[in-house]
Parts: C-alpha cells; sequence; structure tokens
C-alpha cells in the first residue's frame, strides 16, 4: 500500500520514483504490440511510477508541492496503450513485487513504439469500474473516470483513504524509459486540532536527558477521517462529483474533553490535485507530564494517559494499540544503555529515536505455538552465530551490534532468531512468525520499533515489575507479588483488550530450551522449545 509521507505538524516530504523494469513473460496476452525485431522503433521498456505530489489551494506551479507519495509492495496500477485513438491494451494490471512492477501471469514483454500512447492510473480496479469511461482520442484520458470516482465514506483507515486517491499520468518516454508522474485527480481536505506536547526529564545512566511525546488528540464525530497524526486528520473528496462535506456538528477529543466544531463548505475552495487546511483554533501547546506505566499507545503514536480511558466510547478504544508497561531505568537497566552488554545496541541503531517506553500489545499473537521446530530446537543460536563465518557485510554487521547488546533484551533477539532461520532451511520459528503475522494485522506507527517477540528483561519487566530481581531469597520458580501485571491487566481490559492470562514464551533460549513465565500461579522457568505457550508482542517507541 503507497505510502503518504509528511512533516508532523503538518508540511510535505519528499517521495521516491521507483525505476524497475517490466519482466519478460512467455505468453501472448500483448501480441496486439510489435514483438522485438519486426517494428524498428519498438523497444523493450523500463518503467518509472513517481508521484507529482499536491499544491495547497492557492499555490502556482512555482512554488513547492507537499504530500507525496511513495509506492510500496503489493501496489497495483492500471496501464491502457491507444494507437490512432483505439485501445490497444486495455486496463492492463501491473503489480509492485519484490522491487519490480510485474506483468499479470501469461502477459508477455511491454514494447514501446512512438505511435502510441500510454495512460496509467492507480488504485487499480476492475474493467467493469472503468468500461466506457476512458477517452483515447481526449487530451484529458481519464476525464469521466475522475467525475465517476467513488470516494470511500469512511476513510477512517488508511486502507479506506487510500483507495480513494485517484491518480492518473501520460507515460512520457525518454531513452527506453516509459516515466508515469502521478497527478492527483481528487481533492484533499486536511484538517488540524490543536495539539498538547508533553515534556519531562528521566535521569538514564547518570544522565538527565529531556524527552517529549504528543498527547493523544483525534477528529471522533462519524468516524470518517484518517487520523493522519495526533493532530491532524485527513479526507478526500471529489469534487466533481455531489460528493460535499456535511457542515456538522463534528467533535474532536482534547485535553480529557469533547469539543464540538462546524464547517462551511461553501469557505473551502475545495480544488481537484489540491490540499486545503482547515486549522481548528489553538496552536500547539507545550506542557510539562511525564510518561507513565499504565498510559495508552494509540495507533498514531501518541499517548492518552492512563485515567482517560472511561471518557472514550467503546468504538474510539480501538485505537488503543497498547500499554506503556517500562518508563525510566529499572534496577538501572535500560534499552538505551550505550555502554557494553548495557542496553539494545541493535534496537539503538535501527531506531534511535525510541527513547520513551516499552508498549505491551492488547492482544495475544497467539495462543499455542512451539518456540522453535527443526534443529533450532536443539542448537543455541547464539553459539552458532559466534562461530559462523559466512555472514554477509550487512548481517555481519548486525552480529556484532546483537554482541555488544544485552541479550535479555528481545530486539536484537529476535534478530539474532532471524539470522539463524536465515542459514537454517529446517528451522522455523513459530513465537516469532506468530509476532509478524500480529504486526501484519495490528501495524505499529513510524517512530516506533515494529512488534516484536519480548526479551527476558521485557517479559520480566512486564509480569514482575522488574527485568532481573524478581526472585525471592531462597525461590528458584515462584514470585508472588505480580506488581506491574496487576497494574497493566486492568488497562489492557479498560480498553477492550484481552488481558495477560496463562503461560508466555520469551524470545532467550540456551540450547534446548527457552524462558517463558507461567502467570497462574506465578513462576518462571525454561522449558523444551517444542512445548507449546503463549505470545505476547512488544514494541519499543
Amino acid at each position: 500500500m503507497k505510502q503518504h509521507h509528511s512533516i508532523f505538524p503538518p508540511a510535505a516530504s519528499l517521495a521516491c520514483a521507483l525505476i524497475l523494469m517490466l519482466a519478460a513473460c512467455t505468453s501472448d496476452a500483448l501480441d496486439e504490440l510489435p514483438p522485438a525485431g519486426t517494428d524498428p522503433d519498438a523497444r523493450p521498456l523500463t518503467i518509472t511510477v513517481s508521484d507529482g505530489g499536491m499544491y495547497a489551494t492557492g499555490q502556482t506551479r512555482a512554488q513547492e508541492r507537499g504530500y507525496r507519495t511513495v509506492f510500496t509492495e503489493g501496489d497495483r496500477i492500471g496501464l491502457y496503450v491507444v494507437k490512432d485513438k483505439t485501445l490497444e491494451v486495455k486496463n492492463l494490471c501491473l503489480t509492485l513485487q519484490g522491487g519490480k512492477w510485474t506483468l499479470p501471469a501469461g502477459a508477455s514483454q511491454l514494447l514501446y513504439s512512438p505511435g502510441r500512447s500510454y495512460h496509467a492510473y492507480y488504485p487499480y480496479r476492475k474493467d467493469g469500474d472503468l468500461t466506457g469511461r476512458v477517452l483515447p482520442g481526449d487530451e484529458d484520458f481519464f476525464k469521466f473516470v475522475v467525475s465517476a470516482w467513488p470516494v470511500e465514506l469512511i476513510q477512517s483507515t488508511y486502507a479506506q483513504y487510500t483507495a480513494s486517491d485517484l491518480m492518473t499520468a501520460r507515460g512520457v518516454y525518454s531513452n527506453h524509459t516509459l516515466s508515469f508522474a502521478m497527478e492527483h485527480r481528487m481533492s484533499l481536505f486536511i484538517l488540524q486540532v490543536p495539539a498538547t506536547k508533553y515534556t519531562y526529564t528521566e535521569k538514564i545512566d547518570g544522565q538527565e536527558i529531556s524527552k517529549s511525546y504528543y498527547r493523544y488528540t483525534a477528529v471522533i464525530s462519524k468516524n470518517v477521517y484518517w487520523q493522519e497524526n495526533p493532530c491532524t486528520a485527513r479526507l478526500l473528496l471529489n469534487t466533481k462529483n455531489s460528493t460535499i462535506l456535511a457542515p456538522g456538528p463534528y467533535e474532536y477529543y482534547y485535553k480529557g474533553n469533547r469539543e464540538t466544531f462546524y464547517l462551511d463548505y461553501s469557505q473551502l475552495n475545495l480544488q481537484p490535485g489540491k490540499y486545503t487546511v482547515h486549522e481548528i483554533d489553538g496552536n500547539e501547546a507545550i506542557e510539562e507530564r511525564p510518561l507513565a506505566a499504565g498510559d495508552y499507545y494509540m495507533q498514531d503514536g501518541s499517548i492518552l494517559p492512563g485515567d482517560e480511558i472511561s471518557k472514550l466510547s467503546r468504538d474510539e478504544r480501538k485505537s488503543c494499540l497498547g500499554v506503556v508497561f517500562w518508563v525510566g531505568e529499572i534496577e538501572g537497566i535500560h534499552w538505551t544503555q550505550t555502554g557494553r552488554l548495557e542496553g539494545d545496541r541493535l534496537l539503538m541503531r535501527d531506531h534511535p529515536e525510541c527513547v520513551h517506553g516499552m508498549v505491551v500489545a492488547m492482544h495475544d499473537a497467539s495462543q499455542e505455538v512451539k518456540w522453535a521446530i527443526g534443529k533450532g530446537e536443539t542448537e543455541y543460536a547464539y553459539d552458532w552465530a559466534d562461530s559462523f563465518n559466512d555472514f554477509t557485510p550487512g548481517e555481519e554487521t548486525d552480529w556484532e551490534e546483537i554482541r555488544k547488546s544485552d541479550t535479555d533484551f528481545g530486539y536484537c533477539r529476535s534478530r539474532l532468531m532471524a539470522l539463524y532461520g536465515s542459514r537454517h532451511n529446517d528451522t522455523t520459528f513459530p513465537a516469532r512468525n506468530a509476532i509478524a503475522t500480529y504486526a501484519g494485522e495490528h501495524p505499529a506507527p513510524a517512530g516506533s520499533s515494529g512488534w516484536f517477540l519480548p526479551g527476558k528483561n521485557e517479559l520480566a519487566t512486564l509480569c514482575f515489575g522488574v527485568p532481573k530481581n524478581y526472585t525471592e531469597e531462597g525461590s528458584t520458580y515462584y514470585y508472588e507479588n505480580l506488581q506491574m501485571l496487576n497494574k497493566i491487566n486492568p488497562q489492557i481490559a479498560m480498553a477492550s483488550g484481552n488481558e495477560l492470562i496463562g503461560e508466555y514464551w520469551s524470545s532467550n533460549e540456551s540450547g534446548t530450551v527457552a524462558w517463558r513465565v507461567n502467570l497462574a500461579p506465578p513462576g518462571y522457568n525454561t522449558k523444551p522449545k517444542a512445548d507449546t505457550y503463549k505470545v505476547r508482542a512488544v514494541l519499543a517507541f
């Protein structure tokens, strides 16, 4: 799915063009085009697809555009080829797969000839949606498509939003390359509500460090907007048909209160291919509030104070992605520490912005899965990596960061599992794979580490409130005080999540066993990797 990039609060960022060769296939789906050798002007094509972005309403062409788009894996565009005002190729679907725009199965190689024109659009729709609406003899090939394009009435999810974002282009040929610079055809309405930035300080590794995060603010009425970030929402509209904005009332959630506002559609000056920003009164406020365990981590990466969940409706609580359970140093331990074996060095290299807290997911990633299947059931991945001499340069760099890390942290441990699996086709890691599946269903926002299988440090802190010293004197397996879990589970339940109950895997292992916790009765120990337990994802932000 394509990604929209902007600066928060909103501005524009640059996008990348994808320069990709169409793969040659072996059938005759494009036999209308001359095969290589029969037409001296026919040449195989290299395709580039980029987004020209949008102007703000009132801007001239000399001014910078914003809200550009980067296309990502699985995106599909539709392609038409015209000769002598006649369609030769109709709605050919090209899919971005493995870094290449690929033809459908059974289609032959696409060739260029100067007597033809090439037209593309995004997102791809079935033939019936465009039949009779393209204009082979018109300068605006997609004019009628634009007029009839149905925007989603509800755009609260990114998928719904992006499905409405019609973009079109005419191909420009130069030096064996056919370039499509996509133009947006809908109007983008951007709503800004007041934002609150919280600041605080923490002592980490003996140093006072200033930190900040954004408080949850959301346009919540009617659920029609896609919430880009804590203070910005977007809505695509087709000004060529009857789609208009209702005057309201609309609501947004701000500092624990519901505020109401109305819109005057006639004064918004919405224009096709341009964006219009409407600001609700109020600028960014800066206040002091430390992050706290029990706060809610929201889908847009903002924080809802833990005592405010009751002010959201049941549907609005679905925006809670997880609950914060680790803030600041605990027993002198923190994942950001940079001394040897004092933190998760790989996490800090990959995501240096993730210094605020650890978050546990609202739901289990799986019920009962094995830790490993295959050779990984009996071999210790760390020992294998320490003696392996055939890593690629990138893998070797990862391994060096893992070696410098406290491997009781989960991010570096999860990467070690991936390194092992890449060299052992006979091994799978169901516990780690369950996290990957969960991540696809509950995407983490930019600015986070992404979901990973918790290590011993994260899982012990989540359950016992401390990463290391959770064993009472003289006790090896049981500890009665689940002090952090007793705080986190009620927060999860109030946000309509599933409490942690039962037995859970960590990413820590040694030989034939891996570390797990049991929550009823409270306990922990290592168990054979072939045993089956639950999995719960965590992330850093």
